[in-house]
């Protein structure tokens, strides 16, 4: 079954952080990663991580983890993952899972090396995440060009 990137939903005001910066497009994909995590059971942090390692954006909820924390350790996982599949030439990497008593650390890869991260707790349907997650790819990953990586780094660079 393919899944056809759909139009991104007109977005409300945008959030604090990205008033009076960024694109209509910045806005927009904030506003998706938001409703991404607020209408998943369980999910309480989503990330997008750029190739290089800088946190892009995010949307969480108040327990998620501080977010110094959340570049370097979805950086790792993936570049285990994708070291892991090197080794045993296993070909490309669809999605690195990290399963803990308490919780849940997807990874999948978006455009040109940039990740998105879902942390969850573990009740979460891992199946309607990882297919949540791969539609939600299929559907903004084609936004995520050098242009929006850029507002999002700059925003990202003003607000540390």
């Amino acid at each position: 079954m393919r899944i056809e990137p759909a139009p991104l939903p007109a977005a409300p005001p945008p959030p604090p952080h990205l008033a009076g910066r960024g694109t209509q497009t910045a806005r927009e994909f904030m506003w998706v990663l938001q409703k991404f995590q607020a209408d998943l059971p369980g999910v309480f942090d989503v990330a997008v991580v750029s190739a290089d390692g800088l946190l892009l954006a995010r949307a969480s909820a108040p327990q998620a983890p501080a977010p110094e924390l959340v570049a370097p350790i979805t950086s790792g996982l993936a570049a285990l993952a994708h070291s892991t599949a090197r080794l045993h030439d296993a070909g490309r990497i669809r999605r690195a899972v990290l399963e803990m008593r308490h919780g849940i650390l997807a990874v999948i890869e978006i455009s040109d090396g940039s990740l998105l991260a879902v942390a969850a707790d573990a009740s979460t349907d891992r199946s309607v995440l990882g297919y949540q997650m791969t539609r939600l790819v299929h559907r903004v990953g084609h936004v995520l060009t050098a242009e929006l990586r850029s507002t999002l780094r700059d925003h990202a660079a003003t607000d540390g």
